[in-house]
């Protein structure tokens, strides 16, 4: 394993590189899936004023409890209609009570909320309304207050974290209209290949349709990048180096595919002279292990390998944690779970594998079985595998009922 790059010198190389490209704010309807770059401090109470839980009447509990205590008839004056949205004009005093509507402020004087179902509505002497009640009702019962979901002052999102559709609702009642978020790095993709043909184009001999640029640019975006460009070139070194070039100034991370291994042909290795300060690495990982990473034209450059699982593998390992912490997100892997080996897997002391992996529960525990064969070029493992089991360096192999991590990327049918 002479002249190998460890993984994690490797992931720590990337990070280290990595600088957060700082922040924007934009409207709220835009921050879907982005991390906060602030912490939000509550600028009023949320809910604002005592409102009620229920469409019913408001009411001193102290008439229906003392009422029920004696066993009489407990019938209240009706004196306004309160829906949502408007506020009562009346104080609730003693026999009395106001209709109410879901969300509305409580009224002054009262302290509980009996829904309709528990009350029965009476015409009243001269068209006044009336309400008889079914049972006692409890002090602030189906009652709201202000300040008990977050009160002002309170910080309920911090910076770091990722903004689901369930915060912009939060943010959407603290009134936060703009949120400062970090930016979506700008990807531009290059796959090199002479052989790679496009999705629609009928196959020939000797060619293949290009599945890599497709795959990695929705990786790129379910990760929060933007894909500035994405084009495939030729086994040129020139027309390579002059597209990075071409290509660099819209965007933060320049991305290759193919073109780094031992090949006659490869135009990345070929042209790193002229790209900028970049190095040729072999990382101790498989899939995976001929790679490049440096400086392009003043931007990050990845070059992954060509061979599928390989750009999977690498993006997960290396390039994904990378563009989440340009970003500003402090949790930068995927979700990790504990899994046991359904079978031994294999690997070479001093090399991390990632083995495609499904899953299954069973034994109160998640159980990993290979996707397939783990050939770097097959399709078909990836896209059935739940996970990345990942074999650490120091062992030689995983045997039957082991325990490892798994990078979770999708949860089992």
């Amino acid at each position: 394993m002479q002249g190998l790059t460890s993984l994690q010198d490797a992931q720590k190389i990337v990070l280290d590189a990595a600088h957060p490209l700082g922040l924007e704010k934009i409207g709220l309807l835009e921050v879907l899936g982005r991390v906060l770059g602030e912490d939000i401090i509550a600028q009023r109470d949320n809910p604002p004023w005592d409102n009620s839980a229920m469409d019913g009447f408001a009411v001193r509990h102290e008439d229906i409890k003392q009422e029920h205590a004696i066993g009489k008839a407990v019938i209240l004056k009706v004196i306004e209609d309160v829906p949502a949205g408007k506020m009562a004009t009346k104080t609730v005093g003693p026999g009395q009570a106001i209709r109410i509507m879901t969300g509305a402020r409580v009224p002054d004087g009262a302290n509980a909320v009996v829904p309709f179902e528990d009350s029965q509505r009476l015409d009243g002497a001269g068209g006044g309304e009336r309400a008889r009640f079914l049972r006692p009702a409890r002090h602030d019962e189906n009652i709201r207050p202000a300040g008990r979901d977050v009160r002002q002052g309170e910080s309920p999102l911090a910076v770091g974290r990722e903004l689901s559709a369930h915060d912009l609702a939060l943010l959407a009642a603290l009134g936060e209209a703009r949120v400062s978020v970090g930016p979506r790095p700008r990807v531009a993709v290059l796959s090199t290949g002479d052989e790679l043909l496009e999705i629609d184009q009928a196959l020939r001999p000797g060619a293949i349709r290009d599945s890599n640029r497709p795959m990695l640019g929705m990786l790129l975006e379910e990760c929060g990048a933007r894909v500035s460009a994405s084009e495939r070139v030729r086994d040129d070194p020139r027309q390579f180096v002059s597209r990075v070039e071409a290509l660099a100034p819209e965007a933060d991370v320049v991305i290759s595919i193919g073109g780094v291994s031992a090949g006659d042909f490869e135009p990345v290795k070929k042209g790193l002279g002229s790209l900028g300060e970049i190095a040729l690495w072999r990382v101790s990982m498989r899939p995976g292990r001929p790679q490049a990473f440096g400086e392009a034209f003043g931007r990050t450059f990845f070059g992954l390998p060509g061979n599928p699982a390989s750009v999977a593998c690498v993006f997960e390992a290396l390039v994904r944690p990378a563009l989440r912490q340009l970003q500003g997100f402090t949790h930068l892997d995927r979700p990790r779970l504990e899994v046991r080996a359904a079978r031994t897997l294999e690997s070479r002391a001093g090399r991390t594998d990632f083995v495609r992996a499904t899953l299954e529960r069973r034994d109160d525990a998640w159980w990993a079985s290979p996707a397939g064969e783990q050939v770097s070029g097959h399709l078909a493992p990836q896209s059935r595998a739940h996970a990345l089991v990942i074999v650490p360096g120091e062992r030689e192999a995983l045997a039957a009922g082991d325990r490892a991590e798994a990078l979770l990327l999708r949860w089992p049918e």
